[in-house]
């Protein structure tokens, strides 16, 4: 039986439509041919293309004798898809004719000619492909969007550019979502699936009409469109090896920016750096730098976060440990039936392995409050963290990048056998005068951390129980509980 496949990719007026495919091929089929028609798809490759796979798996069971297809490029766009799939046909027997091409695969000539044909229609799809790419990072250069859906926090816009407008990011309201889910996020204690399940429960959309879901959230995080731009940013992608476009100075804490050949979104390790390039945008950024960068932080170590009910039964959850097997202390919560007051228990799990012989005299509340003293003194011991003037120390953080690289590129230079003596002196010259300017800007830099305002400590017993919670594993490596005192291990 002869089967005709027809292929095409999109919709539009100057495209080959599918009826004029089959038109061409019934002119040429023996009897009532079988159709397999894949409406909207590429020809790049064969495994997202279900009739295709359908057709393949009609060849296996032996019904097919014949394909006739309109044009090869219909049928196949890769050679190596192309020589595959003739490898397959073959073992079945099965001939291959392409209808305006006028060659078909019971000759020899037709099975060379198909073969040349495979490889102008490769070279197409590869110029194609070329052209694409090209203009991808011509716009990432100017700084313009690039395309596809806009990252969660923005939507699509067009700005002007001289006379013409060119494609841009405006900020919407769920930017104070994102801005939301990394501040909880940069809690030690919180993972991906608590955001999850918390914009879950508060029914807000997902990204592009995702849902909440780990890798989602993860792929929200790492996008640096919404960051605001500046040293710190330059810093965190030099470091990784990324390629970065912009000169120094266009990271000035204002825009947001674009990373694109990435491959993958969580975790550091997916992140091709060879490949990724790094761009400031021409839209606004909106999330402080030092709030992104901690995020990343946290997505780079992979930080792991105990499985537990959060500060639901007390903000202590999580830290709190046996002094006698070791094991997790859990604090449970239950309304007393005689009169309906709420009752907050310790149990440590090794009850359950039944080799903790643990028999806590204290109370929840004892040990809350207990530690509670411990830290108040402990924050009243701290002197706290100046508040910067974030444009001024932008441009002098940038300054000292800049001085650094410069003594790089220096030094290097230095280190090449054919630089002569008048060379060694200019460049030691200059050496000289980049210290000297780097010591000046760290003075300056002390001054402007002296003259900055301070803000008020942090008052404990004013916090709820998320940021009693944050500040304590901040601090607490764990809470050790005995039978009737208790034994806190600081973090170092």
């Amino acid at each position: 039986m002869d089967a005709i496949y027809a292929r095409q990719s999109i919709d539009k007026k100057d495209s080959l439509s599918i009826e004029t495919q089959l038109s061409f091929a019934r002119s040429i089929a023996v009897g009532e041919p079988r159709l397999y028609i894949d409406r909207g798809i590429s020809g790049k490759d064969v495994v997202h293309r279900p009739e295709f796979l359908k057709l393949l798996n009609d060849i296996k069971k032996g019904s097919i004798n014949r394909i006739l297809v309109y044009k090869l490029d219909r049928f196949t766009r890769s050679l190596l898809d192309f020589t595959n799939t003739w490898e397959y046909m073959s073992k079945y027997k099965v001939e291959f004719i392409s209808v305006t091409e006028n060659f078909d695969t019971s000759t020899p000539i037709g099975k060379a000619m198909i073969f040349i044909m495979a490889v102008f229609a490769q070279m197409e799809r590869e110029q194609i492909s070329k052209r694409v790419y090209d203009n991808y990072y011509d716009r990432i250069e100017l700084g313009r969007w690039p395309g596809g859906p806009a990252p969660y926090g923005y939507s699509n816009t067009a700005i002007s550019y001289g006379e013409q407008k060119v494609s841009s990011l405006k900020l919407e309201d769920n930017i104070k979502n994102l801005e939301e889910i990394m501040k909880i996020y940069a809690y030690p204690t919180t993972s991906l699936g608590d955001i999850g399940r918390m914009m879950t429960a508060r029914k807000c959309p997902g990204p592009n009409s995702e849902k909440w879901s780990p890798c989602s959230i993860g792929r929200v995080l790492r996008n640096p469109a919404s960051v605001k731009c500046d040293h710190a940013v330059y810093s965190y992608f030099k470091k990784l090896g990324v390629n970065i476009i912009n000169p120094l100075k266009d990271f000035n804490g204002e825009h947001g920016g674009m990373l694109v050949g990435k491959k993958g979104a969580v975790t550091k390790g997916a992140l091709d750096t060879k490949e990724a390039t790094f761009a400031i945008g021409n839209w606004p950024g909106y999330i402080d730098s030092k709030l992104w960068l901690r995020c990343q932080k946290k997505l780079d170590t992979n930080e792991k976060v105990a499985s537990n009910d959060g500060p639901r039964n007390s903000w202590l959850t999580g830290l709190i440990k046996c002094g006698d097997c070791g094991r997790a202390v859990m604090v449970r919560k239950y309304k007393r039936k005689s009169d309906g007051e709420i009752v907050r228990t310790l149990r440590c799990r090794g009850k359950d392995f039944l080799d903790c012989n643990l028999k806590p005299q204290l109370r929840i509340e004892q040990i809350e409050g207990a530690v509670e003293i411990e830290l108040v003194k402990l924050l009243d011991s701290c002197k706290p963290a100046p508040i910067e003037n974030v444009n001024e120390t932008n441009k002098l953080e940038l300054e000292l990048i800049r001085i650094d690289e410069a003594v790089t590129n220096l030094m290097q230079v230095l280190k090449t056998k054919s630089v002569s003596s008048l060379t060694v002196d200019y460049i030691n010259k200059e050496l000289e005068e980049l210290t000297q300017t780097k010591t000046k800007l760290l003075e300056e830099k002390g001054k402007m951390v002296r003259k900055s305002e301070f803000p008020q400590k942090i008052i404990f017993s004013q916090l709820n129980k998320e940021d009693k919670r944050a500040v304590a594993f901040s601090y607490l490596e764990t809470v050790v509980v005995y039978e009737d005192y208790i034994s806190l291990i600081w973090k170092k």
